[in-house]
């Protein structure tokens, strides 16, 4: 992966914010991240070595929470169509399986929200 770009974000710093468009999937290298809800509480932690933005995968995809560095980030920055083309090159199948399972955990977050 190390053709993709690397993105800093210094403490504090949204990084994606909920109901905006997923076109972008991230990597952490460096730091953690924290899950903010609309009322700006935080209620989730992502630590350094995990990925979020998954919804970037889908075609159309909307961010379902927003993200803010905890502490200076290092993050891996892969585009939409980046991510598409990477899945496709293993099977063209395993992009239709991601977007099934990404699209059931979108409607899941929504009716736990609703």
């Amino acid at each position: 992966m190390s053709e993709f770009k690397l993105e800093k974000f210094p403490d504090g710093q949204f990084i994606c914010k909920s109901g905006d468009p997923a076109t972008h999937l991230y990597f952490l290298q460096e730091g953690e991240v924290e899950l903010v809800s609309a009322t700006g509480q935080a209620f989730g932690v992502i630590p350094q070595g995990q990925s979020f933005g998954e919804a970037a995968i889908l075609r159309g995809g909307i961010r379902g929470a927003s993200i803010r560095a905890k502490g200076d980030v290092v993050c891996q920055v892969i585009a939409n169509d980046q991510a598409a083309e990477l899945l496709s090159s293993y099977s063209p199948l395993l992009v239709v399986i991601m977007e099934a399972l990404l699209l059931q955990q979108a409607m899941n977050n929504a009716i736990k929200h609703a």
